[in-house]
C-alpha cells in the first residue's frame, strides 16, 4: 500500500549520517576544530562557516523528512485502529522532535546557544520519547497481527534503551565539560586582569624613574 514511501526512514538515516560526517570533515579540514583537544560535538563543528551552511541545510532537510515520516506513521496507525488521542500524542512528539532538529541547524551553538539547546532538547529527548511511545504501542497491540517481522519489537526495545543510556551519560559529560569551560574562562579572566595591572604598574614606575632621570635597577619590577 505504502510503496516507495516505506523507504523514507532508510533515506533519512543515510542523509543524516552522510551530512553530519561531511560537516565534521569540513570542520577538520579548515581547522575550525582541533582534534588534539578532544573529539568535538557536531554542534561545534557546525557553528563555523562554511560548514555551518551545510549543517543547516542537512538538518532542515532531515527535519522535513522526519515530519513527513511522522505524518505517514500517523495515518498508518490510524488504519491499524489506534485510538485518536494516543495516535495524536505520538504524532505531536514526532513533529516537536522534527522542529527541534530544524532549530539546532538554524540557531548554531556559537551564535544563539539558548535556542540551540532548546532545539537539542526537543530533537533528542522528545525524539526518544516518540520512539518509546511507539514501543509502548507495540506491546499494547501485541495480541493483534503485527506489521513487519517479529524481531522488530525487541530491536526497538534495545535501540531505545541504548539511546536513553547514551543521552543520560553524554548529558553528564556535557555538564562536566561546561563546568571546566567556565573554570577555564574564569582563570583566563583573572590572568588578563593581572597582566593588565602589571602593565599599568610598569608604566607608572617608568614615569617615576624618568622624572628623576634614573634607570631602574634589575629586579625592581614586581611583574
Amino acid at each position: 500500500m505504502w510503496g516507495y514511501l516505506s523507504l523514507l526512514p532508510a533515506f533519512l538515516a543515510i542523509w543524516a549520517v552522510a551530512g553530519i560526517w561531511t560537516v565534521f570533515a569540513l570542520a577538520v579540514a579548515n581547522k575550525s576544530v582541533n582534534l588534539n583537544e578532544g573529539f568535538p560535538y557536531i554542534s561545534i563543528c557546525g557553528s563555523y562557516p562554511p560548514q555551518s551552511c551545510l549543517f543547516s541545510q542537512v538538518l532542515n532537510m532531515g527535519a522535513a523528512l522526519a515530519a513527513w515520516i511522522c505524518i505517514l506513521r500517523y495515518h498508518q496507525l490510524q488504519d491499524w485502529g489506534v485510538t485518536r488521542r494516543f495516535n495524536q500524542l505520538i504524532l505531536w512528539t514526532g513533529l516537536l522532535s522534527a522542529l527541534g532538529t530544524s532549530m539546532v541547524g538554524n540557531f548554531q551553538q556559537k551564535n544563539q546557544k539558548p535556542t540551540h539547546l532548546t532545539g537539542a532538547f526537543l530533537a533528542f529527548f522528545v525524539g526518544i520519547l516518540y520512539f518509546w511511545l511507539q514501543l509502548l504501542l507495540f506491546w499494547r497491540k501485541k495480541n493483534l497481527p503485527q506489521p513487519g517481522s517479529p524481531w522488530i519489537g525487541p530491536l526497538r526495545l534495545g535501540l531505545c534503551t541504548i539511546c536513553t543510556i547514551l543521552m543520560v551519560d553524554r548529558r553528564r559529560d556535557t555538564d562536566t565539560q561546561e563546568e571546566g569551560y567556565v573554570k577555564t574562562e574564569a582563570e583566563i579572566g583573572v590572568m588578563r586582569l593581572q597582566a593588565n595591572d602589571c602593565q599599568q604598574y610598569q608604566k607608572l614606575r617608568g614615569k617615576t624613574w624618568n622624572r628623576f632621570s634614573l634607570q631602574p635597577s634589575e629586579g625592581t619590577w614586581p611583574c
